[in-house]
């Protein structure tokens, strides 16, 4: 998956952190072998559905499709007990293939247009930025800025969402950046989505970067990591920087020491303890062009380790990358590194919880938003 994110690590942990994913989905990824179920996976239209009333003693809610159920604690319709896994994986099968006939029409920079303030599961006291004439379409464009935030708060259960305290509608143009998150400035251990307006339109992409973003979420916030606010505040000492670095037991993933029980730790343990010197020895090169080389040459001698190539950029955009496998992508055979990283998630029975809550929320948004 080509990405415009790939930064070394000193840049990484001094700057403030900002996870970003491209809205160009990079080369075929043929991590699965034969024996896994991805491969032979339809990727038909889902069928119109008839309407069913949802019950309206909660005072109303949204018209259930055949086989859903209403769930009167988010007023949403879906399907239960992981009737939507199937349908859900086929309407994903192919997400991360390259499309050769995309043409990014990049701006000469990324330019925040709105910022809303997160109370629950609605958005509130928009922030406009001064922007040029022709970017004012799109910062008006009010209906859509709800609709892609509905999208996120069906698709998340609001409790486990709840670091996430604004809503930041951005662009820098077609293509380039289509989602990313980053801590809050003013209180670090909360956290901002980013998406970029303009790179919207293909649900099925929009869905997986949502998600690959949810999994920076689910990976990095305080329950995870112990959030360094000092070293937050003052990004520019390296003094510090090597101080939290050298006083981390565990990983240090730039927003802090990540806790010994963390997913990030246990797959970073798992999975790049025989590989994080190598890796790590790329970050030092100042050269940018022999960076890049040095970046690709690590990628294809362990091609088989990753869900894609944007996955090998650092362990913590490998985690979030295999968990956007994990949610959109049948369970495979584990007969590559790259599948037993997606099996790795299946250890955790809340996350799987997880996964079959989102997939049966974001299947049945989808639906509606053909």
């Amino acid at each position: 998956m080509t990405k415009n994110w790939q930064i070394k690590i000193s840049i990484l942990t001094l700057a403030a952190t900002m996870l970003a994913c491209q809205a160009v989905m990079g080369p075929d990824d043929d991590y699965l072998t034969e024996s896994s179920s991805q491969e032979s996976v339809p990727q038909d239209a889902p069928p119109t559905q008839p309407e069913v009333e949802a019950p309206s003693g909660d005072g109303g809610g949204e018209a259930c499709l055949e086989g859903e159920s209403y769930h009167p604690e988010n007023g949403l319709c879906y399907l239960d007990g992981g009737n939507a896994e199937t349908p859900f994986t086929s309407m994903m099968a192919g997400v991360t293939e390259y499309d050769e006939n995309f043409e990014e029409k990049l701006l000469d920079g990324e330019y925040v247009l709105v910022k809303y303030d997160i109370h629950g599961s609605e958005i509130l006291s928009p922030e406009y930025e001064s922007v040029d004439d022709d970017l004012l379409d799109e910062q008006d464009n009010t209906a859509l800025h709800e609709q892609i935030w509905d999208f996120y708060a069906a698709m998340i259960p609001a409790e486990d969402r709840d670091f996430v305290s604004h809503y930041v509608v951005m662009t820098d143009g077609l293509g380039g950046t289509l989602a990313a998150v980053e801590q809050n400035p003013d209180e670090p251990t909360l956290w901002m989505l980013n998406v970029d307006i303009s790179d919207t339109e293909n649900l099925e992409e929009l869905t997986f970067t949502l998600i690959h973003e949810y999994g920076h979420l689910l990976t990095l916030n305080t329950s995870q990591v112990d959030i360094d606010e000092e070293l937050f505040y003052n990004a520019e000492d390296e003094d510090a920087l090597y101080e939290a670095e050298a006083n981390c037991d565990t990983y240090f993933t730039g927003e802090g020491c990540a806790k010994s029980s963390s997913y990030f730790y246990l797959f970073f343990d798992e999975f790049w303890y025989d590989i994080y010197d190598d890796w790590n020895e790329i970050q030092y090169i100042e050269d940018d062009d022999k960076y890049y080389e040095a970046t690709d040459e690590f990628y294809y001698a362990h091609e088989a380790d990753f869900v894609t190539d944007y996955a090998a950029t650092n362990p913590g955009e490998d985690i979030a990358e295999t968990w956007a496998f994990f949610i959109t992508q049948p369970k495979p055979a584990g007969n590559t590194i790259a599948e037993k990283k997606i099996l790795f998630f299946y250890d955790f029975p809340e996350l799987v919880e997880l996964r079959s809550e989102i997939i049966a929320r974001a299947y049945s948004r989808l639906i509606r938003m053909q």
